[in-house]
């Protein structure tokens, strides 16, 4: 996993957000920017620490504080980019604000395996009893009031609307701190690998096709013979969200992605949805050597049949599966140059 020190989490967040989030992206963003710049004004370090996520429908950012209190609205909200599906589509930052300097928000990422991250909430999240109420100021200076849960649920908003800021507060402090100092003394500290913001969004971008390559490869497995209208073709549907935010340099892109040579994008008058054509016979070659790879790599995992035989005998098996395995050249796998085709269009 990697981590991006010093940046500018305006920007930084920004890039990884356009190469992810589809909808309601500057909105969404605008909010968690503006809980950065609070963290970086406060002087509670806890509360330096927020958990950042973006997925193609938005993006949510929490206290990592909140997060590891039970029943609080960023327990909830890890605990569902968690159990939710589609992983490869969320991206998860624990993002360390340091400080804010003109007119730039300072601090760290650290990549986060959201699956991985939520269950670690779920196993070490604390209670939490109460409600601290910063009256006059979000930054922790003047006026504050601590309340229990269920009388801030029932005062909440009637009479409390001009509160400058309220925050969760646990059971035990203590238990609380511990849990993230384990965090950061066990998980974050010396154990990511540093990176340079370029690198890791390189990587990003990368991804992003291979995962919607790899699930279209797997939608036309559902069909056994060519569906399209003429029996000529595989066919399957770009999902409707990809199909939205994917101007044609990006689909063509995807298609490079893809292991066909001869593969488009089709769009049909009066559907939302784009439709991805294959030639037969470049899925059917796909298909059979990917079996073929399938049937190699079980081969050494067969059980022998037969008793155990003698040492003479088994040296004399040993041998002949080793001139089986190494002493042939297998043949090349497809591994042509995509064709360029300056009239195909998408």
């Amino acid at each position: 996993m990697d981590r991006i020190d010093n940046v500018d989490l305006r920007d930084a967040l920004r890039e990884i957000a356009r190469l992810n989030t589809y909808f309601y992206l500057d909105g969404d963003l605008s909010i968690s920017i503006e809980q950065m710049e609070r963290a970086a004004k406060i002087n509670d370090y806890a509360d330096k620490t927020l958990i950042w996520v973006s997925y193609p429908s938005g993006i949510d950012c929490y206290p990592e504080r909140e997060v590891f209190q039970k029943d609080t609205r960023g327990y909830n909200g890890v605990i569902y980019h968690g159990n939710g599906t589609e992983h490869e589509l969320k991206r998860a930052y624990a993002v360390d604000v340091h400080s804010i300097a003109n007119d730039r928000v300072q601090g760290s990422l650290y990549e986060i395996d959201i699956k991985g991250y939520a269950q670690n909430v779920k196993d070490n999240a604390v209670p939490s009893d109460s409600i601290r109420i910063y009256v006059d100021d979000p930054h922790g200076a003047g006026q504050q009031i601590v309340m229990p849960k269920e009388e801030f649920n029932r005062r909440y908003p009637l009479d409390l609307v001009k509160m400058a800021y309220w925050r969760n507060e646990p059971e035990s402090p203590e238990a609380l701190k511990a849990v993230i100092d384990n965090i950061w003394n066990n998980e974050r500290d010396g154990k990511y690998e540093p990176a340079s913001m370029w690198a890791h969004t390189d990587k990003l971008y990368s991804s992003r096709f291979e995962y919607h390559a790899d699930k279209l490869i797997e939608a036309l497995g559902n069909h056994q013979e060519p569906n399209s209208p003429d029996k000529r073709s595989f066919t399957t549907v770009l999902d409707g969200r990809i199909a939205y935010a994917f101007d044609p340099e990006l689909l063509r892109r995807l298609l490079e992605a893809l292991p066909f040579d001869n593969a488009v994008f089709t769009v049909n008058k009066n559907q939302p949805n784009m439709n991805l054509v294959v030639p037969r016979d470049e899925v059917l070659e796909l298909r059979r050597g990917l079996a073929e790879k399938s049937e190699e790599m079980g081969n050494p995992e067969k059980p022998e049949k037969a008793e155990k035989p003698s040492l003479l005998a088994t040296l004399e098996v040993n041998e002949k599966k080793s001139k089986e395995q190494f002493g042939q050249k297998s043949e090349p796998g497809k591994d042509a140059p995509k064709k360029t085709k300056e009239e195909e269009t998408i």
